[in-house]
């Protein structure tokens, strides 16, 4: 009888022990997670993307933000952007962007993915830096124009399709 109290005994300490090391391991990968969610911002534009791995294709100054399209490069099927940081000095907005590159990019690469991304500022830049890993390049310097416009027409000529599909 005292044996089978020991075995009990044990096999209740087994699997409290089994129970707190999947715990820990939850734990942990619930910490990456967060941390590379959200965590990346505390580094700031050493953990933002080369401007060098992304195509700036247009941006506007609006009066209050700056409008970026851009495409991604990687595994992003579902566009998944994690943010931004910016630094205004002297006239200079500094921006870095950030976006989720997936586990392994190259096995599933879906492509590039053409976004557009809205951000504020305080006083209206002379100048526009993109920044991200240890670069820095000036964005009239990393931009596409003609590749803006045959990205309009593409869209109006969807559009126009779209009209044509409901007038039918």
């Amino acid at each position: 009888m005292a044996l089978s109290r020991k075995r009990g005994f044990m096999a209740k300490k087994v699997l409290k022990r089994i129970a707190i090391i999947l715990s820990v391991i939850v734990f942990l990968v619930a910490g990456v997670i967060l941390a590379y969610n959200f965590g990346w911002r505390l580094l700031g534009f050493s953990a933002c993307v080369s401007p060098e791995r992304y195509i700036t294709y247009h941006y506007e100054v609006k009066e209050d933000s700056v409008e970026i399209l851009f495409t991604k490069n990687g595994f992003h099927g579902i566009g998944h952007t994690l943010g931004y940081v910016t630094e205004e000095k002297d006239g200079t907005l500094k921006i870095g962007i950030k976006y989720y590159m997936g586990l392994v990019p190259l096995l599933f690469d879906n492509g590039p993915r053409t976004e557009t991304i809205r951000i504020p500022f305080k006083t209206e830049p002379q100048k526009i830096i993109l920044s991200g890993d240890g670069y820095e390049i000036d964005i009239d310097d990393h931009v596409n124009e003609e590749f803006y416009q045959d990205y309009l027409d593409t869209l109006q000529r969807i559009e126009e399709q779209e009209k044509n599909k409901t007038s039918e």
